[in-house]
């Protein structure tokens, strides 16, 4: 006797594009994005990550919001993800990069302006503090060698994609590719 198997489901994807800046509107949008997604039964959201970084706080808040999904995130740097993007780019499931896209780290900076020795030792603390959240992150998730740490130390470290591969902080070469009809939807600013 056989038994009737049902056939695997192809999984619910959506795919999404979000360019701008890591701030608390943005964490807002992918938040609200990826909770209609999981109301909608996705299993997958396919996202197109562009930024060039923003607030610390809410790139952190974009890592554990992505580690912490209800579904598979992937997410494609297409052109360029830099500073606290990158941060955020490591909570994903699944990290793609095309063959010319770069991302770039550094550390925690800050412009002060009429600042008082109080509040520019406050700033100092903050920086600090941040830097080292940063750090534990980079650390958890991707194998520089020490001449790369280095120039993080002191400047912006570069990387392309070959080299993110390399260390551990993109998977894998792949493209964003929706199918041809599939809806998009833009999360960005």
């Amino acid at each position: 006797m056989t038994e009737n198997v049902p056939e695997a489901m192809p999984p619910k994807k959506v795919h999404m594009v979000f360019a701008g800046n890591i701030d608390q509107i943005a964490v807002q949008r992918l938040a609200n994005a990826i909770a209609i997604a999981s109301q909608q039964g996705m299993d997958e959201v396919h996202l197109l990550f562009q930024t060039t970084g923003g607030v610390v706080a809410d790139g952190v808040c974009l890592y554990n919001l992505f580690a912490a999904a209800p579904m598979d995130i992937h997410l494609y740097n297409v052109g360029s993800i830099a500073s606290i993007g990158v941060v955020a780019y490591l909570g994903a499931d699944f990290r793609y990069t095309t063959n010319n896209a770069t991302f770039m780290i550094h550390k925690v900076t800050f412009s002060p302006q009429a600042a008082t020795v109080d509040r520019l030792q406050s700033l100092a603390n903050a920086a600090a503090l941040d830097d080292r959240r940063i750090e534990d992150i980079l650390h958890q998730h991707i194998e520089l060698p020490k001449e790369k740490w280095d120039i993080h130390k002191v400047s912006d470290l570069w990387l392309s994609a070959e080299e993110a591969l390399a260390v551990k902080l993109a998977d894998r070469i792949g493209e964003f590719s929706p199918s041809s009809g599939e809806q998009l939807y833009y999360v960005g600013q």
